[in-house]
């Protein structure tokens, strides 16, 4: 029943035990002693309800306060503690507890491997456009450092990666970019963003730097894989004719030798021929100087000998006739060995 009904006995008096005949607001200090048991005596038992249930209310929200207090940590993580938004302290792995709303733990994965990409086209030193794409892998090695040296660590590692790939492709020529010192250009620009990060101080150390991508522009392509199309048979008529260089100089170089060898093998054996005729051209001289005719004709019929002997045709000339006489020899010779084997066939 509400208190202005008609039958209400307390419709002289208002929800606080006042009469209404008092104007103004309920005193505070009345109202404290009505919940505190500080009123009538016939209102001290729903007074005593009253505090008991504040009581127990407050014990309830203590213990839950109190139980998310509690925190743990993993193996991997540390623990970031900031108290009143300030950094407090790091704590490691395990469980902790800290007061609620005093007191907050933001966890870090220190063993994490973070990854961050780069893509974008580039200006080669010799004006030439190309799209290039990097990875980046990193560590957190110091979580405090890492979360309030910079408002976005992350996407500074990105800007970074950029700026030292920038730097490296601006001072690289296309076709090295393209063909065979990508793993140089790789190391240069993971040592210059290593560099670069060093000034930031972030707490975190570069594992990776990949160079995942380079490639002309979709817009060239075609073009570009003709150029390689022409390299790389630039490039294969280079092998066959380095091929064949080293296959035909060894054997050139020993046909050479081979030539040297006889040359000289001929050289030693005219010297020694030469010399024997020397030799025996001395033997004969004092023969000469003793009996000229009887020496000279003999040096003739030996020497007309030495040279009918290596010829299979001779022709006579007889003085005093226009004919001239052909002796065949070397048929001659044929027939006196068929008729001379023939005879020991015989036998």
């Amino acid at each position: 029943m509400a208190w202005n009904e008609p039958g209400n006995s307390n419709n002289d008096q208002d929800p606080w035990g006042r009469d209404k005949k008092h104007s103004g607001p309920p005193d505070l200090e009345d109202i404290f002693k009505k919940f505190f048991g500080g009123g009538k005596k016939g209102g001290s038992s729903d007074h005593t309800g009253n505090k008991g249930f504040i009581f127990t209310g407050i014990i309830v929200l203590a213990v839950i306060w109190a139980l998310s207090g509690f925190y743990t940590v993993d193996e991997k993580q540390d623990g970031i503690v900031l108290q009143f938004g300030q950094y407090n302290r790091t704590v490691g792995a395990g469980w902790g507890w800290v007061p609620r709303g005093i007191e907050k733990v933001i966890k870090v994965d220190v063993n994490q491997l973070h990854q961050k990409r780069v893509a974008d086209i580039m200006l080669t030193k010799d004006t030439n456009m190309i799209h290039v794409e990097l990875g980046i892998q990193y560590r957190i090695i110091d979580a405090r450092t890492y979360l309030f040296n910079l408002t976005s660590p992350d996407e500074v590692v990105r800007q970074a990666g950029e700026a030292a790939l920038r730097k490296v492709i601006g001072d690289s020529l296309v076709d090295d970019v393209l063909t065979n010192k990508k793993e140089v250009i790789r190391s240069q620009t993971e040592s210059e963003l290593i560099k670069i990060l060093a000034d930031y101080d972030m707490g975190i150390s570069i594992s990776t730097v990949t160079l995942e991508d380079a490639s002309p522009p979709k817009a060239v392509t075609d073009s570009f894989n003709e150029v390689n199309r022409a390299r790389e048979d630039a490039d294969r008529k280079v092998q066959e004719a380095n091929s064949y260089h080293n296959r035909e100089v060894p054997l050139a170089e020993a046909i050479r030798e081979q030539r040297i060898n006889q040359a000289l093998g001929y050289k030693a054996q005219v010297i020694a021929k030469a010399r024997g005729e020397i030799a025996r051209f001395e033997q004969l001289l004092p023969q000469y100087r003793v009996a000229k005719e009887v020496t000279r004709q003999r040096l003739y019929i030996e020497t007309v000998e030495e040279v009918m002997s290596n010829s299979s045709k001779v022709m006579v000339d007889v003085d005093g006739s226009s004919n001239m006489l052909y002796v065949p020899l070397q048929e001659i010779m044929n027939k006196h060995k068929l008729n001379k084997g023939a005879e020991q066939n015989v036998k």
